[in-house]
């Protein structure tokens, strides 16, 4: 099953993580979900208003986002990634 990270909305391009059972993320959105896929956030161990930990070797070895995380839920949804188009 699926676990969706909510992010606080300031104006950034990612306002929400799909992590699977192991803290991997599977998508991201609205956009960059080909930079933050395959990152690590231990989102059994977040709770709703803090700063979520994130791991992307060897890019972020363990740093924090620098937004708050509004809700924490199970995802049923089909809610999908806006996905660059290519060689247009």
């Amino acid at each position: 099953m699926m676990t969706k990270i909510t992010l606080e909305d300031r104006g950034q391009d990612i306002l929400w993580f799909k992590v699977n059972e192991d803290g991997i993320v599977e998508e991201s959105g609205p956009f960059q979900n080909e930079i933050w896929k395959d990152a690590y956030i231990p989102f059994r161990k977040i709770r709703v208003g803090q700063l979520p930990p994130i791991s992307f070797y060897p890019y972020i070895i363990f740093n924090f986002l620098q937004y708050r995380v509004v809700s924490i839920e199970p995802s049923h949804e089909t809610e999908t990634s806006v996905q660059p188009q290519r060689g247009a």
